[in-house]
């Protein structure tokens, strides 16, 4: 069962293995991007259980996705990030932890240097304004189009074309040479 189509089509008929299908092929995906926001794994757990949730209850309203599923689960998982985030009233932080490549050498010295340098990365994201931020974790952590990320934030391409410019070049001012020495 590939076939976006086919899926959905089975998915709103309530098709239990479709379903099946869709939560084992997304939830991963949808945690992911959770917790480069929450950075808790869980409330990243809990926030991913209401995306599903909520399809449930879309499909159920008749309002489940026409297509670009994964976009509109995406969408969904955005909503309750900040829904998260207005009922708890503090500032999600943005991080790129799981989406970073492992390091293919053991050598404890090259873990270590990675690891400080992911670190430094998250850093330098987390100071990137909300917007900025969604941009470049969807973007680059998890390899969407500008398309998917402009119907997933609600804005158009252009915008997130913007948003990714600016935002990457905030985090180059961020992480350069220059701006470590204070």
């Amino acid at each position: 069962m590939t076939d976006p189509a086919e899926l959905l089509e089975l998915a709103r008929r309530r098709d239990p293995t479709a379903l099946a299908t869709i939560f084992d092929t997304y939830s991963p995906k949808i945690y992911a991007y959770i917790y480069r926001h929450v950075r808790d794994a869980q409330l990243a757990e809990d926030l991913t259980s209401t995306v599903f949730i909520k399809m449930l209850e879309a499909l159920d309203r008749g309002k489940f996705a026409t297509d670009a599923l994964q976009s509109w689960l995406y969408r969904i998982a955005h909503n309750a990030i900040i829904d998260d985030v207005r009922y708890h009233q503090r500032r999600p932080a943005g991080s790129l932890h799981d989406g970073m490549a492992q390091p293919a050498e053991t050598h404890p010295d090259h873990q270590v240097e990675l690891i400080l340098r992911n670190e430094r990365l998250l850093e330098a994201v987390s100071q990137l304004t909300d917007d900025q931020r969604d941009v470049i974790l969807l973007r680059f952590g998890e390899g969407m189009t500008a398309p998917q990320v402009a119907t997933i934030l609600d804005k158009t391409e252009e915008a997130v074309r913007a948003l990714q410019r600016r935002g990457l070049a905030n985090l180059r001012k961020i992480l350069s040479p220059v701006s470590t020495i204070r």
